[in-house]
């Protein structure tokens, strides 16, 4: 039942398939985080290694990706409220 609401919600609007590629930018750049060589290095920015730097600017982000995937989805059993 959640299942059939979520894809209804999706194929309601293509416009709006594109926002649950929104998030896509943020886990990648968590997941290749330590092979990327700029980044998994020894040096320090701000003070604090570039690993801990990076990923905590790409979780921080992620949050309003995910706020976007949400509230952009319009739901039927929501719909009829408006």
């Amino acid at each position: 039942m959640q299942r059939d609401a979520i894809l209804g919600a999706i194929e309601d609007s293509p416009q709006r398939r594109w926002l649950l590629l929104v998030p896509v930018a943020p886990v990648l750049a968590l997941v290749t985080a330590v092979w990327l060589p700029f980044v998994n290095t020894a040096d320090l920015w701000l003070g604090m290694p570039r690993l801990l730097v990076w990923c905590s600017a790409w979780v921080l982000l992620l949050l309003p990706a995910l706020a976007a995937v949400e509230f952009g989805l319009v739901r039927p059993h929501e719909e009829a409220t408006l």
